[in-house]
């Protein structure tokens, strides 16, 4: 038998996950829509905000494998959209830069995909909204 606590972790745990499930679905859609998956339109969306970057680092703020990267990288080049480049400082590193067409697609999709988020989160105020967001930092 589980004490009180534990459920109360298990039933967190599980509405976290089916809030987070919803987003993905969402984001899921609009990008096949778009022709890209949720993995290449977060690598252009990560690329566009900072800049070039290690393929490393990507993987570390998408929280994938590098070899997921990789292949999510290659596709995006083979379609234009992101370029590689050999990082100045140490040439054994390999950065991502999107191109201008990468530019073009990235531009093109947010302002839906921000409308969409919006729209989902609309159920919860502003205050509670930033409620969420701290609560969630505690993790």
């Amino acid at each position: 038998m589980l004490n009180d606590n534990i459920n109360l972790a298990l039933e967190l745990c599980k509405k976290i996950s089916r809030a987070n499930d919803k987003f993905r679905k969402v984001q899921a859609r609009q990008m096949f829509e778009q022709k890209l998956t949720s993995p290449q339109f977060g690598v252009l969306e990560i690329l566009y905000k900072s800049g070039p970057l290690s393929l490393n680092k990507i993987s570390n703020e998408m929280m994938v494998t590098g070899a997921n990267i990789t292949c999510v990288v290659d596709n995006l080049e083979k379609e234009g959209f992101v370029k590689r480049i050999h990082s100045k400082q140490d040439r054994r590193v390999i950065l991502a830069d999107i191109t201008e067409s990468g530019r073009n697609k990235i531009e093109s999709i947010l302002p839906e995909y921000y409308k969409n988020i919006s729209t989902m989160v609309s159920t919860l105020s502003e205050g509670e909204q930033k409620e969420v967001i701290i609560l969630l930092d505690k993790f």
